[in-house]
């Protein structure tokens, strides 16, 4: 990916050109394939990435093996940053490729570079986890608060106002992301489906209703 291409991506929009120039030539690029496993939960945390193309899968697993998606990344996004972070160094999540996609690399060690010679580097990093911070709490608030029904249905929404994550959920993926089974996925949106609230088309969910999925999203758990 050449520079100008880099540049257009939401982080690296905002660091300054001598920030932009050092990252570019400290850190490389990698292709990974459909798949792979880029960061395994529990090892140590080696580098931090940056997507340049494709989709990733942010997991963690329970020690029953339920596993819970975490988020969707896209272009421009960061990736296992907190587990640089933390004191211990441990990968905190697992990340896997769901598409052929590149990521630009940042072994550790320059990434402590980066921390303390480049203010607005970290300034991005701290901007994308306050954002990242606000959905995982919203996330908590929705598992408490609201039926399984209702996160359905936000869920269906919020994939519905980002088209570029839209595609290739399976009902498992929905039921991880969700807090639920997929059984129960499975069941809710056939139930949708009968209401004329949705059409399905293999893998791809089209929202028929906007304002009754709204309506559904607000339930609360009483």
């Amino acid at each position: 990916m050449d520079s100008q291409s880099l540049i257009s991506l939401e982080f690296f929009a905002t660091l300054n050109p001598g920030t932009f120039n050092a990252l570019a030539g400290r850190a490389f690029q990698r292709e990974i394939h459909t798949g792979y496993n880029l960061v395994i939960e529990g090892m140590s945390a080696e580098a931090c990435y940056f997507v340049l193309s494709g989709q990733l899968r942010v997991s963690r697993m329970n020690r029953d093996g339920r596993i819970q998606i975490l988020a969707r990344l896209g272009a421009g996004e960061p990736v296992n940053v907190i587990s640089l972070l933390k004191e211990d160094r441990i990968n905190h999540a697992s990340v896997e490729s769901l598409t052929d996609s590149t990521v630009l690399v940042l072994l550790a060690n320059d990434f402590d570079d980066f921390l303390s010679q480049y203010p607005d580097f970290s300034t991005a990093l701290l901007r994308n986890l306050a954002k990242r911070m606000a959905k995982t709490t919203s996330l908590a608030a929705n598992l408490s608060l609201y039926t399984v029904r209702s996160r359905l249905a936000q869920f269906l929404i919020d994939l519905a106002e980002r088209p570029q994550y839209a595609g290739g959920w399976t009902q498992d993926e929905i039921a991880a992301h969700i807090g639920t089974v997929r059984d129960v996925v499975g069941r809710l949106l056939r139930e949708f489906e009968s209401q004329g609230l949705i059409e399905r088309d293999r893998q791809r969910i089209i929202l028929l209703d906007y304002e009754a999925l709204m309506s559904e999203a607000q339930n609360y758990d009483v």
